[in-house]
């Protein structure tokens, strides 16, 4: 093939038809030669020094590149936040249990802050104001029924952490 303006009859820099020093030992191929090709992945329009990001081997951005962050946390449960002393233990609940049915059930003792039915066979967690209510649910709700299931409730305790 050659030279493209020598192609249309007239290479600007050698003459008519013959081409130039640089297109005369182009392959016929144009451009489909053997190598890889180069796509860039960024944009590569040329900018001024002062507005290019520096690079970092590791980028503080999340969702970016390798890094992809360090997770979404451990959630906006607020019973993390109460003492354990105002919770009680719930187990024995139907696996389709609402928290609003839960709470339901529980505001028949006393008023509850929050109710989660937690996950399955791991039972739930019901959180009051007062110890007062957090022993009068123990003593009212162990082994009522919710949902057509006997529940157990019983104080709050912290499961001991394995090493």
């Amino acid at each position: 093939m050659g030279c493209w303006e020598a192609m249309k009859g007239a290479c600007p820099r050698k003459g008519k038809g013959k081409g130039c020093k640089w297109c005369q030992g182009a392959p016929d191929s144009a451009g489909k030669g053997k190598g890889k090709s180069f796509t860039p992945s960024a944009n590569l329009t040329w900018q001024p020094q002062f507005m290019k990001q520096p690079w970092t081997p590791y980028d503080s951005s999340k969702g970016k590149g390798k890094d992809k962050g360090k997770g979404k946390g451990k959630g906006k449960n607020p019973a993390r936040k109460v003492d354990n002393a105002l919770k009680v233990w719930v187990g024995g609940l139907p696996a389709t249990v609402s928290f609003k049915a839960m709470q339901a059930h529980f505001d028949q003792v006393g008023k509850t802050t929050w109710a989660d039915p937690g996950h399955k066979g791991k039972g739930g967690c019901a959180c009051y104001t007062t110890e007062q209510e957090v022993q009068t649910a123990v003593m009212m709700l162990n082994g009522s029924v919710l949902e057509g299931h006997t529940i157990q409730v019983d104080v709050w305790e912290m499961m001991p952490k394995v090493a």
